[in-house]
């Protein structure tokens, strides 16, 4: 693949709900537009209200904005039920919604839900398969282990729409090379991207005889535009903390080169700096550049502590994020 044809770098941002009215929401992506982002991005939390319609709304209140559920979990929708939902969103939207899924928390899934979760990388073999299949050939028929999907879609659809998988561990970044068309990576450091995600990806791409070169990567990270860094670096080292304890998180942090920090159950700088990006707009472009320069392909900020309350301070974060991207 020559320079000319390699994807050119791309910067979006979350929108989180949390203590946001619908209506703020649909100005924040107006305004997130209007900036000049690539993406806006809609997450799935157990707390929080039904992303998908949230997408549904902005797909009809925004123009040209790419839209992406990022990510949504597996065992929120069945595959025939997620598919839906996913192309049922992008026709509103004229064709500029990504889906991603994701396995979720097993304990979400247990206790909210009352699913019994099974092995992460076989269930979601089967379940990419069928999104795909009636996605992409408006119709599916599979009996698998896990899961069971017979449907055929007669509406409208893309039969190129893409969907993503939220990954990142060794394991499903390999299967998101082998059947996804993309990968979202969450909170994972530059280093983590480039040596660990980047490396599983490509064997899953070459294992299944697909080009290498020009598979989407976007990396996920939480960050703003801060005027009080001492207090919004405190927040983030306190929501970094939680993340800390867990399995997953802890073994990725652990691979970052992070063991000491997470053992101890104090996050030190390294990590912070690691992971998030906060400070002035030219510490935002630097810190959305590191993860370009490791192998992204797109980067997505989360607003958080004072960005995701004051508006001045969110504007100035995405005007920072549209400046970050190329596309």
């Amino acid at each position: 693949m020559t320079d000319a044809q390699r994807p050119v770098p791309t910067a979006g941002i979350v929108l989180e709900g949390q203590d946001i009215s619908v209506s703020d929401l649909l100005d924040r992506a107006r305004m997130a537009e209007k900036a000049g982002v690539d993406s806006v991005w809609m997450v799935q939390l157990p707390t929080l209200r039904d992303s998908a319609s949230v997408l549904a709304a902005l797909a009809v209140s925004t123009e040209t904005v790419r839209l992406a559920a990022g990510v949504l979990p597996y065992y929120s929708r069945p595959p025939v039920v997620m598919a839906q939902t996913a192309a049922t969103v992008d026709e509103l939207s004229g064709g500029r919604f990504r889906l991603a899924v994701g396995t979720g928390h097993r304990m979400i899934a247990e206790w909210s839900l009352g699913r019994q979760p099974g092995p992460p990388a076989d269930e979601m073999r089967e379940y990419l398969g069928a999104v795909r299949g009636l996605l992409h050939d408006g119709e599916v028929n599979t009996e698998g282990g896990y899961f069971r999907a017979h449907s055929v879609y007669s509406s409208p659809r893309r039969g190129d729409q893409p969907v993503y998988l939220g990954a990142f561990g060794p394991r499903m970044c390999r299967l998101a090379g082998e059947l996804a068309d993309g990968i979202v990576l969450w909170m994972c450091t530059p280093q983590y991207v480039r040596d660990v995600a980047l490396p599983q990806v490509r064997a899953g791409l070459r294992q299944a005889g697909r080009d290498p070169e020009g598979f989407p990567v976007t990396v996920m990270i939480p960050g703003m535009v801060s005027d009080d860094l001492a207090a919004d670096r405190e927040i983030l080292r306190t929501y970094l903390s939680t993340y800390a304890r867990v399995p997953n998180y802890r073994r990725m942090y652990e691979a970052s080169g992070f063991a000491d920090e997470v053992h101890s159950g104090r996050i030190g700088d390294g990590l912070l700096d690691g992971v998030g990006v906060v400070g002035d707009e030219d510490a935002v472009r630097a810190g959305i550049a590191r993860y370009h320069a490791a192998g992204a392909t797109e980067v997505v900020l989360t607003p958080m502590a004072g960005a995701h309350y004051d508006a001045a301070l969110l504007r100035r974060t995405a005007e920072a994020v549209a400046a970050a991207g190329a596309g």
